[in-house]
């Protein structure tokens, strides 16, 4: 895998050239990771300078899957989700990380009360779900690789569409009523 797929998986999931996720940029964050993990592997325990450069990575990944998900979904349980995971990827430490996630962790498990059916979501989370389970760089690797192959399958302006029409409909039944 590379900086540039990291990369390219955020910039399909904000729709934009340049998310603003990591100061440093994405690329950066990747790369990081990578030259730690390189110096790392004759090590028997992983260091904590690893731990945290996997961490930022995997959130990074989680936010790109939430922001998709927020887009499909506009709602407000996706949006407080990717404003905690965007609080987190702020931390210093993978013990701060936790800490912000584990206060608010109550909002995760409210989004799959918000998936109906849509099978696109359910993918989504599913990508979401499995990257805050990866406990490894080739996990991280191939979830990234899935998540460029469904983000830039689906239809994003079709499903905002969709949403407006929906608005329309509720907003002609409550002047019917």
């Amino acid at each position: 895998m590379s900086a540039k797929s990291f990369q390219l998986l955020l910039e399909t999931a904000y729709d934009t050239e340049n998310p603003q996720v990591f100061e440093e940029g994405a690329g950066n964050v990747y790369n990081k990771f990578e030259e730690v993990y390189r110096k790392s592997v004759h090590q028997d325990k992983p260091s904590e300078e690893l731990n945290y450069r996997f961490e930022r990575v995997r959130l990074g990944m989680a936010i790109a899957f939430v922001k998709a998900y927020t887009r499909l979904a506009d709602n407000e349980t996706s949006i407080e989700a990717l404003a905690v995971l965007q609080d987190a990827i702020k931390a210093k430490s993978t013990k701060e990380i936790d800490k912000i996630v584990q206060k608010k962790i109550a909002v995760f498990d409210n989004l799959y009360h918000e998936i109906f059916v849509n099978e696109e979501r359910e993918q989504i989370l599913g990508l979401f779900e499995a990257t805050l389970d990866a406990g490894s760089k080739e996990e991280l690797d191939d979830l990234m690789l899935d998540g460029l192959e469904l983000l830039t399958t689906i239809d994003f302006e079709h499903h905002a569409q969709k949403d407006d029409d929906d608005e329309i409909d509720e907003d002609l039944l409550k002047s019917i009523q």
